[in-house]
């Protein structure tokens, strides 16, 4: 019957556990095949907070908040040059800490218990050497001091270290793991990280250009995840050296299980 394409109210349990539907323009029984339906929810705004920026256009969204750091001549730009897939370009002028950031307008990500979370960001720096940056959640404004966030889930590069760290930290105590993988001058990487929601974060370092697109390296942390916090994804740049550095970013993403969190109101 056609009605049995829908689902019905007022069942009683465990009978309305089965009546359970994808629900979109098709509804689809969630009953049958859940096992694999379960992949597909996670595509649907329903079930998932999922945030992709591609930079396919000049002007930044209105999602994102700049934080510069302009001491030398020159103002530093965000560009979208003519490059396939779409490619934000941020360039910084030529003081020595001089930065350009963006992070998102609202802390809009939590990492709570049973709510996995997935980011990633694929970027390439001109002079990894003598350059800073970062990429991850944070609970402020800005990563680089004074800006510096008491909370947060970063890969980021140290000024003269072309070696890619990741910090967990937890009003202001970090657990770091360092050195992950070198970074050669203009050349594409890809960085991500997982929690589980079960405590524990595992970061990915991977392999650039069409698949296979294999894992270079791989940790996990379990302490110090800052659970209490809102956080916000963003990333930046920091000159190392008087000099402009730039910064190329592909895309970034960000994907979690829809939180359902009572009481953040009172």
């Amino acid at each position: 019957m056609e009605n049995e394409r829908f689902p019905k109210g007022g069942l009683p349990e465990p009978i309305n556990a089965q009546e359970l539907f994808l629900r979109d323009f098709e509804f689809v029984n969630y009953h049958i095949n859940h096992d694999k339906w379960d992949l597909i929810r996670g595509f649907d705004i329903i079930d998932a907070h999922r945030f992709t920026e591609d930079f396919c256009c000049d002007e930044l969204s209105s999602c994102w908040i700049e934080t510069k750091v302009e001491r030398g001549s020159g103002m530093a730009t965000a560009v979208c040059p003519d490059m396939v897939n779409g490619v934000l370009w941020l360039l910084t002028n030529n003081a020595d800490n001089d930065s350009y950031e963006l992070v998102q307008d609202c802390e809009c990500w939590k990492l709570l218990p049973n709510y996995p979370l997935y980011a990633e960001i694929r970027f390439m720096l001109t002079d990894p050497l003598q350059s800073e940056f970062w990429f991850g959640l944070i609970n402020a404004a800005a990563y680089f001091p004074m800006y510096a966030p008491r909370d947060f889930v970063v890969f980021d590069i140290d000024d003269e270290d072309n070696e890619v760290d990741f910090h967990v930290c937890k009003d202001t105590v970090q657990t770091t793991n360092l050195a992950l993988t070198l970074l050669a001058p203009y050349t594409w990487i890809r960085l991500g990280f997982h929690f589980d929601g079960a405590g524990t974060v595992r970061w990915f370092v991977l392999r650039d250009g069409d698949a296979p697109q294999y894992c270079i390296s791989t940790g996990q942390v379990t302490t110090n995840i800052p659970d209490d916090e809102e956080l916000a994804l963003g990333f930046g740049l920091r000159n190392g050296e008087a000099e402009s550095k730039g910064l190329f970013v592909d895309y970034v993403k960000c994907v979690q299980k829809r939180v359902i969190e009572h009481g953040w109101y009172q």
